[in-house]
């Protein structure tokens, strides 16, 4: 079985927000070519029937999975707050859910993404390692060329080494394809992922040139955590870029699993960023970060005749 997940978290109450239009659009852009493959999406926190039941339209299986705090201290049963507050941890989280569908291969995306054809192209391309995923801009692996400003990738081999993990190349996650049953290895270390992510964030709060990469409410969750762990052993935080905190937790999470093998998805099939060419030229999907995304998609529908 294929299948395509996706995963979103918002705290507060059940009002409509951009994040609940990026979804809906992208699902709709991957019906326009692929009525067939099962979509899975996974909510946390409160969401309105409305929104469900427009994702049901499209045939899609939502699974509520409650309170984010409540998975998260499941899983990471010491201080929580901070990883509480870091809200894009939860994709990572969901793999329990699909034990009893068992897929083959899933493909998952961000809420951020627009479809210009079949999925099924990528599922085809893309099936012989166990994990792909596009580079990460302006890393070594990056047509941008290298930023060791944003990225320090040597700190980061060496981080890797010094935890036992194999380094692995920077990737970026909002599109992802993991192959083989690989979805069940990251399960199993659901628990590695969480306290590197959270051993990251203790790295940023200890480091006075860093603290700026902080908002007030994860500074002050990170504040509450380290005062009920104050020996936690912290890793320096290798970036400039607090939002890629998750991309480095997995990506050592994954330089501890065996047998590893991964790969880049091309440019000429998953376009990723505001400034990388190739709007409406995607032969399967545009990753949109970094841009204004109502008039991005704005631009897609005109494109659409939506």
């Amino acid at each position: 079985m294929k299948i395509v997940t996706y995963s979103l978290y918002v705290c507060g109450p059940q009002d409509n927000t951009d994040y609940h239009d990026q979804l809906s659009y992208s699902v709709k852009s991957l019906r326009r070519y692929n009525l067939r493959v099962p979509v899975h999406v996974f909510l946390y926190g409160q969401h309105s029937a409305t929104f469900i039941s427009r994702l049901e339209d499209y045939a899609v299986t939502v699974h509520q999975m409650g309170a984010y705090e409540d998975a998260i201290r499941h899983i990471h049963p010491g201080p929580h707050r901070a990883l509480t507050a870091y809200p894009v941890l939860h994709k990572w989280l969901n793999f329990s859910a699909l034990e009893t569908l068992a897929p083959a291969q899933i493909l998952q995306s961000d809420c951020d993404t627009v479809f210009f054809d079949d999925v099924e192209i990528l599922f085809q391309a893309y099936a012989k390692k166990r994990f792909y995923a596009r580079e990460e801009p302006v890393s070594r692996a990056s047509h941008y060329g290298y930023d060791p400003t944003y990225l320090d990738e040597d700190a980061l081999v060496g981080i890797a080494q010094r935890e036992g993990a194999i380094p692995i190349n920077p990737c970026n996650i909002g599109v992802c394809i993991l192959n083989h049953g690989f979805w069940r290895e990251i399960g199993k270390r659901s628990s590695m992922f969480l306290s590197y992510a959270f051993r990251f964030a203790a790295g940023i709060a200890r480091n006075p040139q860093h603290t700026d990469l902080l908002w007030p409410e994860f500074a002050e969750a990170l504040a509450h955590d380290l005062a009920q762990a104050p020996n936690t052993s912290h890793l320096t935080f290798p970036s400039s870029n607090v939002w890629i905190l998750d991309q480095m937790a997995l990506w050592l999470t994954l330089g501890h699993i065996p047998g590893l093998t991964y790969g880049f998805l091309s440019p000429e099939h998953v376009v990723q960023g505001a400034d990388e060419p190739g709007f409406g030229q995607a032969k399967v999907v545009h990753h949109y970060f970094g841009t204004d995304k109502v008039a991005f998609r704005s631009k897609v529908s005109r494109s659409f005749g939506w």
